[in-house]
């Protein structure tokens, strides 16, 4: 029994999407890199002394790059490669039934099949439990950089010692001793 493969895209067809992906690529690389990045770094320069709807800027990058970079990168797998899992578990045949490929790729039946559907699955589910873990990390480290900002925002404030000559007074730092 020889092998069946999946229809391929014609040369022509290949060349056209991979210079869509290319064109689309290269806009997003530019758009991140000359209007996301100067605004990354100049936000993150001080983050810790900013405030966002009453959360702390750094709070906000530490949660950011602990659980929602892994979360959005599920997300864009489940986009990409949720409808073709789906036609593959109904079809049990991977590349599902009028698909083109790039290369010459044998058609892949019953189990096997399945199993190439659930490859995504599993990456998204390493990435869900990565996020789960990354939030109480990210509590932990957004805790320590609130402790430990310092903000110039205003006037020292400095609190009121206990004045050891007479107990039960406090003294004011600021004010001159007699």
């Amino acid at each position: 029994m020889e092998p069946e493969f999946a229809p391929q895209y014609s040369p022509k067809e290949r060349r056209r999407r991979l210079l869509a992906h290319g064109v689309l690529g290269a806009l997003l690389g530019a758009a991140l890199y000359w209007w996301v990045l100067p605004r990354f770094h100049s936000f993150s320069a001080g983050a810790a002394c900013e405030a966002i709807f009453g959360i702390s800027g750094s709070t906000i990058l530490i949660y950011s790059a602990f659980v929602g970079a892994p979360l959005a990168a599920a997300i864009m797998i489940v986009l990409l490669t949720a409808r073709q899992s789906m036609e593959t578990f109904a079809t049990r045949r991977y590349p599902p039934p009028g698909r083109k490929v790039y290369g010459r790729v044998k058609i892949k039946k019953g189990w096997q099949a399945i199993a190439f559907a659930l490859l995504p699955a599993m990456f998204i589910t390493y990435l869900c439990v990565l996020s789960s873990q990354g939030m109480d990390r990210a509590a932990r480290m957004a805790r320590e950089t609130q402790l430990s900002a310092e903000c110039a925002t205003g006037p020292k404030v400095t609190r009121p010692r206990p004045d050891r000559s007479r107990p039960g007074k406090e003294r004011d730092e600021t004010a001159p001793e007699r």
